[in-house]
């Protein structure tokens, strides 16, 4: 699995948080929880 986290709120076509800005995530830091659960940490900035 490849993620590309990106929060559309202009641009989207369903837009999730409708008009919101642009957001990319700059990822901060990731840890496995178990074999089966990885959690992300991501920083908000404008795109």
């Amino acid at each position: 699995m490849t993620l590309f986290p990106v929060i559309t709120g202009q641009t989207g076509q369903d837009p999730i948080f409708e008009g919101a800005a642009d957001f990319d995530l700059e990822l901060l830091e990731s840890r496995a929880l178990d074999r089966n659960i990885l959690e992300l940490i991501y920083r908000p900035t404008l795109h």
